[in-house]
């Protein structure tokens, strides 16, 4: 808007100002960059679900031609529950290596014989040490063995030897 004012030689234009106004300052220029990244961001998100649909895709429609496929195994736990219950467990087992399916736990009875090495402190009156170790060796008791590993609370050492193995 302009202000016109009269003058002897004609009219002149000047900038009209009202007083109290601030002034307008272009902010849009600020706001082009945020845009721009907006749009970069929405451009990789779609490029992201695009790739995931991909993948989706070929999952679904991708052929299986190994049994050890991650798609199979809720077959192969079905499958393996009903053997257990149908008694064809030799026909699962046999399916499963020829497949390379999963194959089915058992459930085995294991025996063993555990050594235990646990240091136990004995307090003995002698007058020689060999004699000590003696006394110690005849007065222990196995509810000594069994309170000092409780208050170590774990043993030094452990050897497990097989004695037998059935299956239930």
């Amino acid at each position: 808007m302009t202000d016109i004012t009269t003058t002897e030689t004609g009219i002149e234009t000047d900038a009209l100002t009202i007083p109290g106004t601030p002034t307008v300052t272009e902010r849009r220029s600020g706001y082009t960059g945020e845009l721009a990244r907006a749009e970069a961001a929405l451009a990789e998100a779609r490029d992201a679900l695009a790739a995931r649909d991909r993948i989706i895709e070929q999952l679904r429609t991708d052929q299986i031609t190994d049994g050890g496929d991650p798609r199979l195994v809720d077959f192969w736990e079905k499958a393996g529950r009903i053997a257990d219950h149908a008694d064809f467990c030799q026909e699962y087992d046999r399916l499963a290596e020829a497949l390379n399916g999963t194959p089915r736990l058992r459930d085995w009875d294991v025996t063993l014989d555990v050594t235990v090495t646990v240091r136990v402190h004995y307090s003995a009156s002698a007058t020689t040490s060999d004699d000590a170790e003696d006394i110690a060796r005849d007065e222990i008791t196995f509810e000594d063995v069994v309170a000092a590993y409780r208050e170590n609370g774990s043993a030094e050492e452990f050897e497990a030897e097989v004695y037998s193995v059935d299956r239930q």
